[in-house]
């Protein structure tokens, strides 16, 4: 079975945030062969890995990787013409644009975050949205509210919710299943939860929402061999379609072939 990795990382320097593992483009590249994964998406993190890098490793990739650009709304919409910033990704080649609230510190709620995932939308930019929210600096409500009053806000705007929301998995899912442009991704949760209730609420998720459903490694947090191995027993009951939709058909659809080539 084909396989579509939705969350991976690189840094130039091969250094991770947590200091140990290797984020080098080499070892993606390894580590993807190593699992059978045929594409990627290949996330950036403001402060952590610069966008020109991206593009970089997804042209040498052969477009086997995506970029997907990180992206601070606070400095996005310092200048006013935050469309024309995401048109410029856009046309760049970057396929959509990460926002990591938790990392930059900044309120999810905060207008800006709005106006620049609208913007993506309207450029035809995805956007892929931690959905970890809790930090000292801003106290969130739950990941459940954040997630419907984003996707309310930006109805037409594709989101990935990124984590699914990590313990409130279910909770996010109920409000995935009511509005049409949003995914659930499990990448990270489907690891970091394994022995809790969670892996009850991963089993509900995937047989019932497996057409909104995507899968990730968050490489190097985890490889993608360990990610689609817990993939395929969490799986090993269901039909072969819904597996398919999940392990990579959703990515696919959208994110075609030819997406990001087309732009560069």
């Amino acid at each position: 079975m084909n396989r579509f990795d939705s969350l991976v990382h690189v840094t130039r320097d091969g250094t991770w945030l947590n200091g140990r593992d290797d984020a080098s483009l080499r070892r993606l590249l390894d580590e993807m062969d190593r699992a059978q994964v045929d594409r990627a998406c290949l996330v950036g993190l403001p402060g952590v890995v610069d966008n020109p890098y991206l593009l970089e490793c997804a042209a040498s990739s052969g477009q086997r990787l995506l970029p997907i650009a990180g992206v601070d709304p606070r400095e996005s919409t310092a200048n006013g013409r935050v469309i024309d910033e995401m048109r410029a990704l856009a046309q760049s080649g970057f396929c959509g644009i990460k926002l990591h609230p938790r990392l930059g510190g900044y309120d999810p709620l905060d207008a800006r975050v709005a106006d620049v995932m609208r913007a993506a939308g309207q450029v035809g930019l995805v956007v892929f949205l931690d959905t970890l929210f809790r930090q000292r600096a801003h106290a969130t409500p739950s990941a459940v509210e954040v997630i419907d009053r984003l996707a309310r806000q930006c109805s037409t705007t594709t989101i990935v919710a990124l984590h699914g929301g990590g313990a409130e998995l279910l909770q996010v899912a109920q409000v995935v299943k009511a509005h049409p442009n949003l995914v659930l991704d499990l990448s990270y949760t489907i690891m970091a939860f394994s022995g809790s209730s969670v892996d009850l609420d991963l089993g509900w998720v995937l047989r019932h929402l497996d057409r909104r459903v995507v899968v990730g490694s968050d490489m190097p947090e985890f490889t993608p061999f360990e990610t689609f191995a817990r993939l395929e027993a969490l799986t090993a009951d269901l039909p072969d379609v819904k597996r398919a939709n999940v392990a990579f058909r959703n990515l696919a659809q959208l994110f075609p072939a030819s997406t990001g080539a087309a732009n560069a």
